[in-house]
């Protein structure tokens, strides 16, 4: 029984909130800036999300095929041209980006607690596997973009992780790294959220999450109830 717990149902995004997005795509970057002889910028990574993000709205197509026209646009705006190898070694490589290093403690945490996990992510069906079995913790749903067709911001990942569990959404709480992707969509649908600031930036306009987290680990006390401590009996004499 979950009545006790302030929710039942916990989602998640993975890339940037569960594992380590940011350096996988800044080491990738790197890599083939290196290959023509350029220094990158440090906002290029910054610039590569927003790419990935337009071309998303564009209609769907695989998680792979819009990381390698990103990272062709990115380094077209640079002056260099990628082969197809270079432009999919950012998309070869997501599957062996690390977990937060809080990331597994914080689900156990929860899943011993008794909530049910998902995750929702715009990545393909396979990588996404791989990325969940290095955090090592089993999920009750991965809703991919593979699956609904669609990228977020668009609804469709709530929309089928709703179906499928049945779950109220006030007994939902969505947890996410991402403003844009994430956090305003989920609030539109009336889903609680957690914002996971590892940076420390400013909300925006428009997003309001009811939680703000520099990492995953205050989930622990928010989510899970203290323990009870047993008072001992005072032998008699």
């Amino acid at each position: 029984m979950t009545n006790h717990l302030p929710y039942e149902l916990i989602t998640f995004d993975c890339y940037g909130t569960l594992i380590d997005w940011q350096t996988g795509i800044q080491r990738a970057i790197q890599k083939a800036a290196a290959a023509h002889g350029l220094k990158p910028d440090a906002r290029l990574v910054e610039r590569y999300i927003q790419t990935e993000m337009a071309i998303e709205r564009g209609g769907y197509k695989k998680y792979r095929d819009i990381q390698a026209l990103a990272m062709k646009s990115l380094f077209e705006e640079i002056g260099a041209s990628l082969s197809e190898k270079q432009a999919r070694a950012l998309s070869d490589s997501l599957p062996r980006w690390k977990p937060f290093p809080e990331a597994a403690r914080v689900l156990r945490a929860l899943k011993r607690a008794g909530y049910r996990l998902a995750v929702l992510s715009n990545a393909d069906d396979l990588p996404l596997r791989k990325s969940v079995a290095r955090i090592g913790v089993r999920f009750d749903k991965l809703v991919t973009a593979e699956q609904v067709r669609s990228y977020k911001p668009r609804t469709k990942h709530w929309e089928r992780v709703l179906a499928a569990t049945k779950v109220p959404k006030q007994r939902v709480l969505h947890v996410a790294a991402s403003l844009n992707h994430d956090i305003i969509p989920a609030k539109t649908l009336g889903l609680a959220c957690a914002w996971i600031n590892r940076d420390g930036r400013k909300p925006f306009f428009g997003a309001r999450p009811n939680h703000v987290f520099a990492d995953l680990t205050p989930l622990i006390t928010l989510l899970t109830p203290p323990k009870k401590t047993r008072r001992r009996r005072r032998k008699q004499a």
